[in-house]
């Protein structure tokens, strides 16, 4: 088992697709993750001997090392009575696949209880893009380009200027009613077919359109879009000048799990 405190394991861990990304938010943006205790399992054998230990994570992944291909097609709830299961069948996609296993800094929320899933792309120096999708989504949605109900562009310089006041000024598309239900439709044929119960769940998911709400976006000016220009130089030394941070809300903050670089784009949306 690799472990994100031990310096000799967080290097190898930088090897695998999600698990670096996860690391690069925690480095470069330690205020909007809400990860903690990351910890990758490697093997079945991995798994049982740490049993006791691995019962007291929350969240998942799966992952695999850089240059293979992606494993794509394993979804589940995000409770840890399916872990196992969810390594097993990883194994089977690909013997080098690993599961990625977390707790964050709050109480977890269902995947139908968050107010937004965001995806902010960093064009450093020249733009952000916002796209995002609202209450009863998360950021399954924004970072494999499912949908968007809102999107944003905010040239670089404007960073220092913005506010919850002048925000909506920078919006430039909003999914009409229409367009939206459809999305609807969509999101909860996705979580049934992770086992959530629809007659729970639905009434989670408004019929309607419902902006996302001003807290969720004074948060991320506050926690993130003020923090890019401050952090342009070291983002920039280290590569990143072309990124995106995405993920979903947790309660009333932007709470992102990844941070991943250009070359990342086109892979990202498959896993």
């Amino acid at each position: 088992m690799l472990n994100m405190n031990n310096i000799d394991d967080k290097q190898k861990m930088m090897q695998y697709y999600r698990t670096s990304d996860m690391l690069n938010l925690l480095y470069f943006f330690p205020q909007l993750s809400p990860v903690k205790d990351l910890v990758i399992v490697e093997t079945e054998e991995d798994y049982l001997k740490n049993k006791e230990l691995l019962n007291t994570f929350d969240q998942n992944r799966v992952d695999t090392l850089k240059g293979r291909t992606p494993i794509l097609g394993i979804e589940n709830s995000g409770k840890s009575d399916s872990f196992y299961n969810t390594l097993l069948a990883v194994k089977e996609k690909d013997p080098f696949g690993v599961l990625v296993l977390f707790n964050i800094d709050s109480e977890s929320s269902e995947r139908y209880e968050r107010y937004a899933g965001i995806s902010v792309g960093v064009d450093l120096g020249e733009r952000v893009i916002i796209e995002a999708v609202s209450k009863g989504f998360d950021g399954r949605e924004v970072s494999k380009a499912i949908c968007t109900h809102e999107r944003y562009i905010i040239p670089w310089y404007d960073l220092r200027k913005i506010n919850i006041d002048n925000f909506k000024e920078y919006q430039i598309y909003q999914i009409s009613n229409k367009d939206y239900r459809s999305t609807r439709v969509e999101r909860i044929e996705f979580l049934k077919s992770i086992g959530l119960n629809p007659d729970i769940f639905s009434s989670y998911i408004p019929e309607d359109y419902q902006p996302i709400p001003d807290f969720i976006w004074l948060n991320l000016i506050k926690n993130l879009l003020k923090q890019l220009e401050k952090k342009e130089d070291i983002l920039s030394s280290y590569g990143f000048t072309n990124f995106a941070i995405s993920g979903h809300t947790e309660g009333n903050r932007f709470a992102p799990w990844q941070m991943f670089d250009k070359s990342r784009w086109t892979l990202i949306k498959k896993i």
